[in-house]
């Protein structure tokens, strides 16, 4: 266990706060119970000093018995004297019969009054409290009393009870530590377990679980970690299938270039026609090259948020009708019908058209590419606040199994035959991450063998977005 771990520190957190508590707790009892039994004694002893004051004066005699008899019948020490101070009863206090009491004790009994003071026996060191009362008779000064009580038993009382504070608090202390410890291991577990599959996450062990047991704060904790390290596992496997695809899809174009190259390098050609068609695969393979990395360029872009967008009031039928005619040339050369159906007025929409046509024309492309005979047809509607496009074609269809990797970036159902269809392998990847951006969205259903139809959804007016900082649009 580390000393500056979160066990320790939680640990001496909570001691510190049970310390804090039980201190002044203990101290505060300590101080109720001595002025609680103080206060008792003090009445006590007043009380019975005005009893005997009362008996005294009413039986008041110079009767030297009498004073011995009172000393020796109460439980507590009592000093009888004359108006002049003299001792008239005997005492165990180191006071004698005929000595004389202090005068300024005296003094304050002549004008009528009374006082409590503390006494200590000079023999014995034990500790009094006592109170002096003056007796009057016939409204004359005749002397006092005083009325002693040992404090000594407050004190054995008091040794007791703060023994008892003492013990308690430790007891207390031992049970809180215990408690503590037990706590903050509970408490701290969790943690140390996230600390250890982090560092294991950041040791490049994707594989690091944490068992979550808590539906609490923690618990969330948890299961963000654990879905930190799937995204991260994610993320690894993407990036070296996105490493694989890429220096695949660039190998083929290159090793056409490099080829067909040597061969004129090396005038391996019977004539010029021949040649031109070596320069014709060259330039073919070429603009198959641009177009990939031009894809990967816009693609990262958009994925990062840096995609330029320009919004403007778009005409959608329009602009359908402008897609539609660019496609149509496409069809034509597979013997494919192009069918358009406008279901309901389609209002303007503010957004980016440019954007908007790539998309549909990536769809469409994507169908023709995919569809040998039958026909194609573009659906729009006005719905719910917005435009919905389906495109429908009667081609080979979509295994179930891959259709949650139709936008995956140069995921292909028939890879046979990817170089026969032509494209890169991102038009949909690009599709889905534009419509994203333009706030719509887009999904695919497929019967395998019968055809495919994409459903993409484009908000009647989209707010433009702040990307670097400015604001595009």
């Amino acid at each position: 266990m580390k000393f500056n771990g979160i066990v320790i520190k939680f640990g001496i957190l909570m001691m510190s706060l049970f310390l804090i508590i039980l201190l002044p707790l203990g101290f505060i009892i300590d101080r109720i119970f001595l002025e609680v039994y103080s206060h008792q004694v003090h009445q006590n002893v007043n009380q019975y000093s005005n009893k005997l004051k009362d008996v005294l004066e009413k039986n008041y005699k110079f009767d030297p018995k009498l004073f011995d008899y009172l000393s020796s019948a109460t439980e507590r020490e009592i000093l009888i004297f004359n108006e002049n101070g003299v001792i008239l009863s005997d005492s165990l206090l180191g006071f004698e019969k005929g000595e004389q009491v202090q005068n300024d004790l005296i003094e304050v009994l002549r004008d009528g009054k009374y006082f409590d003071r503390g006494y200590t026996n000079p023999d014995t060191n034990e500790e009094f409290f006592f109170v002096g009362r003056p007796l009057i008779v016939g409204e004359k000064f005749v002397g006092g009393v005083f009325v002693f009580s040992s404090i000594d038993k407050i004190h054995e009382l008091m040794h007791s009870i703060r023994y008892w504070i003492i013990a308690s608090i430790i007891g207390s202390i031992l049970l809180a530590l215990s408690f503590t410890l037990f706590i903050s291991q509970k408490f701290s577990k969790p943690l140390l377990e996230m600390e250890k599959a982090t560092r294991e996450i950041a040791k490049g062990n994707l594989k690091a679980k944490i068992k979550v047991k808590s539906h609490d704060e923690i618990g969330s904790l948890g299961k963000a970690i654990n879905n930190l390290s799937l995204e991260l596992n994610n993320y690894r496997i993407n990036r070296s299938e996105l490493l694989a695809n890429i220096s695949h899809e660039l190998r083929t174009p290159i090793s056409y270039l490099k080829g067909y190259a040597q061969l004129i390098k090396k005038h391996q050609y019977h004539n010029q026609k021949e040649l031109e068609s070596y320069s014709i695969i060259i330039e073919s393979e070429a603009d198959r090259l641009a177009k990939l990395i031009q894809d990967l360029f816009e693609l990262s872009k958009m994925e990062e948020g840096k995609v330029t967008l320009h919004f403007q009031m778009v005409d959608f039928e329009d602009l359908i009708e402008e897609v539609i005619q660019k496609v149509k040339v496409k069809a034509m050369k597979k013997n494919l019908k192009m069918e358009l159906n406008i279901k309901n007025a389609l209002p303007m929409i503010y957004s980016d058209g440019a954007r908007i046509e790539q998309i549909l024309l990536n769809i469409l492309e994507n169908s023709i590419n995919y569809t040998e005979t039958g026909k194609i047809v573009l659906i729009a509607e006005n719905q719910n606040h917005s435009i919905l496009i389906k495109v429908k074609d009667t081609g080979i269809g979509i295994p179930e199994e891959d259709l949650r990797f139709i936008f995956d970036r140069f995921h292909r159902v028939e890879k046979s035959r990817s170089r026969e269809m032509g494209g890169t392998g991102l038009g949909l990847a690009i599709v889905y991450e534009m419509v994203k951006l333009l706030k719509g969205s887009v999904a695919v259903t497929s019967n395998y063998g019968e055809g495919t139809e994409f459903h993409i959804r484009f908000p009647l007016k989209t707010e433009p977005s702040v990307v670097d900082g400015e604001e595009k649009g």
